[in-house]
């Protein structure tokens, strides 16, 4: 009986070994898989850059997210329809899709294309405008700095001669 029980006692410490090794194992996985998609939610980025293609999407009337993300993936607007789901569900336009036929750009982003299903190019010409705006007074700006710099170099080496100038004199 001895002999018997310390087998089954090594036996289930095997079993145990291996179960915890497996939970590790997937665990390890699967985190990083839920990395992987909670970064490209928020770091989205288009298909293709450069000048991309134009594709007609329609949109009917009850499609969800699920569905769209369907249609673009078919299309080759978007690389993972799984992620556009997840990326529509976090959107501010989450559910705000209106059916209709769009034309879209494999130069977009998720998140351009969820905002022109749900309120027209008006909202992404809004945000876009606005994007152009702060690029606009971030070069305005850095030219005012340079100016400054450029002005402030000017004057400090003017003194410099002024200095070297009454050093001469008081000899």
């Amino acid at each position: 009986m001895n002999a018997k029980s310390g087998i089954l006692g090594i036996l289930d410490t095997v079993v145990k070994v291996a179960f915890v090794l497996l939970m590790i194992m997937l665990i390890s996985k699967y985190s990083k898989l839920a990395y992987s998609y909670g970064y490209q939610i928020f770091n989205q980025k288009p298909v293709s850059t450069g000048a991309g293609r134009e594709v007609t999407v329609t949109i009917s009337e009850g499609d969800g997210a699920k569905t769209i993300g369907s249609k673009l993936a078919g299309a080759g607007l978007i690389t993972d329809k799984k992620l556009f789901f997840l990326q529509e569900r976090f959107s501010e336009y989450h559910g705000m899709e209106k059916p209709g036929t769009y034309e879209l750009s494999t130069t977009m982003t998720p998140e351009e294309m969820i905002i022109i299903m749900s309120g027209g190019e008006d909202a992404l010409d809004t945000q876009k405008t606005a994007e152009e705006k702060t690029v606009e007074e971030v070069e305005e700006s850095a030219e005012g700095l340079a100016e400054e710099a450029s002005e402030t170099e000017e004057d400090t080496e003017g003194s410099g001669e002024e200095e070297a100038s009454e050093g001469e004199d008081g000899d």
